[in-house]
């Protein structure tokens, strides 16, 4: 019997909370009679860059983490990891970009450390394989990853409706929470081995 391990459980979540996000959150996309336009309407050409290479980046990040592409298919992981990195600097500019012309001037500090944390990450990931230092490479890479993911997290949480009866000052709380406690739950993940080593 194959054992559930907590990778699987964690994909298995975070692949529930995108499909809920690109429903209640990004569904305006494809309509274009949606009233969310004429919210958007000033950064829409901004939005096809951004968004795509954020689709892309999702999905070529969480097959970095497979170890039969891993094990079996080293050249197509390598392929999509080049993919994720260069993703990655597309969309965390423009979405710096998108901020500093169209977010409200709280927003604009938690983009920029957003987006900038992601590509820290990514490029030292990068670095660290560059060298063939596989083990730092993955443990950035999952960092790189996890900042990633607030985009979906955050949304996720705003959801919920004594957060989104807050309005922006709960979009404020919600997305600086998610950035404080991804980065400590990260930490405390890729050192468990250290702090409670198996006793065998």
């Amino acid at each position: 019997m194959r054992t559930i391990r907590l990778r699987h459980i964690l994909a298995s979540a975070f692949g529930l909370m995108f499909l809920f996000v690109l429903w209640n959150n990004e569904r305006f996309l494809i309509d274009p009679q949606s009233p969310r336009w004429v919210y958007f309407h000033p950064i829409r050409w901004l939005l096809l860059p951004h968004g795509t290479t954020g689709l892309i980046a999702l999905g070529m990040g969480a097959s970095q983490f497979s170890l039969r592409l891993r094990h079996q298919y080293t050249s197509l992981h390598r392929l999509f990891g080049k993919i994720y990195i260069g993703a990655t600097f597309v969309l965390a500019p423009v979405a710096i970009w998108m901020a500093w012309t169209f977010s409200p001037w709280f927003l604009i500090p938690f983009t920029i450390f957003q987006a900038t944390v992601l590509m820290v990450f990514t490029a030292i990931a990068y670095i660290c394989i560059r060298r063939r230092d596989f083990k730092h490479h993955r443990e950035w890479m999952i960092r790189s990853y996890s900042i990633l993911l607030i985009f979906i997290e955050g949304r996720v949480f705003m959801a919920i409706p004594i957060l989104s009866r807050g309005g922006m000052d709960s979009v404020v709380l919600v997305n600086w929470a998610c950035i404080a406690v991804t980065l400590f739950a990260v930490e405390i993940y890729l050192r468990w081995q250290e702090i409670f080593p198996s006793r065998k």
